[in-house]
């Protein structure tokens, strides 16, 4: 019992910074994206949609789960909020992460067709639509507590959209990495028998696609590697029952563990997008430089004000010595 106690204290005091981080950095990505209007595309309104999901999890799903390891004694109100909480934005950022795959997807395959089709108004109509359900699907299981129906309901309903997810995940940058291969060698082919302006646009063009796919690479191997072991446990819930999870205390341990992995992803992702995106990681350089250069400003103005303040002092020293001298001449 003590080493299960230890256990939890440390996993409480673990997530504390990926709390911090994942606070911080979807902040930042959120605020490049809404005040950089070259950033208002379809394809970010998804990226913006994650960056929410992703300070959801640290703004309240994390500080609910490290009050709750922390707590000595269990708590029915803070264990039905975090319920809420993980289940709302944990299955929110794992459909937006398969929403961009399939986004980048269609830009490939409709081509000319997609700025008609994409629209910005029907990205952001999906994700709505999106938001609502899930957010009515983790208040239901809330609305169940500890019962077998809440238990069936997450068995029947997370587990296969975590399998289907997974393998969009998979398909879809297959595929892109097939298409990437074939028209580098399609330019590559080209570029021999002729050389002008045109070929040089295709190429930049091709150079910007592959690096969307890189992107897209890195946020699907993070997703794969951080929601990998929850999907082992849901796997698991499939043959066993809520009382023989939560009844042992190995079992527990590791799927305490496996919750804080998942909630690393959202620590994880704001730190791909702004190494991987140029125009975003510029954005969130003139975020920092406009926010540091008001308290620097302020700093060198106390300063002065400091050194003024230092200067008449010794002013008025020196000049009451000075007359003093004077009076004891006299």
């Amino acid at each position: 019992m003590e080493g299960e106690d230890i256990a939890r204290r440390f996993n409480g005091y673990l997530n504390i910074p990926f709390a911090l981080t994942a606070t911080i950095g979807n902040a930042l990505v959120l605020g490049a994206i809404w005040r950089t209007p070259s950033l208002h595309r379809a394809s970010n309104v998804l990226i913006f949609c994650l960056g929410m999901t992703d300070l959801g999890v640290g703004l309240i799903g994390q500080p609910l789960w490290i009050i709750r390891e922390l707590s000595p004694s269990e708590n029915d109100f803070l264990q039905k909020m975090f319920v809420t909480a993980k289940t709302a934005f944990l299955g929110l950022s794992m459909l937006t992460v398969t929403l961009i795959g399939i986004d980048r997807y269609l830009a490939v395959k409709l081509h000319l067709r997609y700025q008609g089709l994409i629209t910005l108004q029907r990205t952001v109509c999906v994700v709505v639509i999106m938001w609502v359900a899930t957010l009515c699907f983790a208040i239901t299981v809330q609305g169940l507590g500890p019962t077998r129906e809440a238990w069936d309901s997450f068995r029947f309903t997370v587990f296969p959209t975590m399998v289907v997810c997974f393998f969009i995940n998979i398909f879809v940058y297959l595929k892109l990495y097939q298409i990437c291969r074939f028209h580098h060698a399609k330019i590559q082919d080209q570029a021999v028998l002729q050389e002008d302006s045109s070929m040089y646009q295709r190429a930049v063009n091709e150079a910007r696609f592959r690096k969307s796919v890189k992107t897209m690479f890195f946020i699907v191997l993070a997703f794969i590697l951080c929601y990998f072991p929850a999907l082992c446990f849901s796997a698991a819930s499939l043959v066993l029952s809520h009382q023989e999870i939560t009844k042992s205390p190995i079992i527990e341990t590791m799927l305490n563990f496996a919750r804080t992995i998942l909630f690393a992803n959202s620590s994880v992702n704001p730190a791909l997008l702004t190494f991987q995106l140029t125009e975003l990681r510029f954005a969130i350089k003139r975020i920092l430089k406009n926010l540091w250069s008001p308290a620097r400003k302020l700093e060198n103005r106390q300063l002065k004000e400091q050194s003024k303040i230092k200067f008449s002092q010794k002013h008025a020293f020196a000049t009451t010595n000075n007359s003093t001298a004077w009076k004891k001449q006299r």
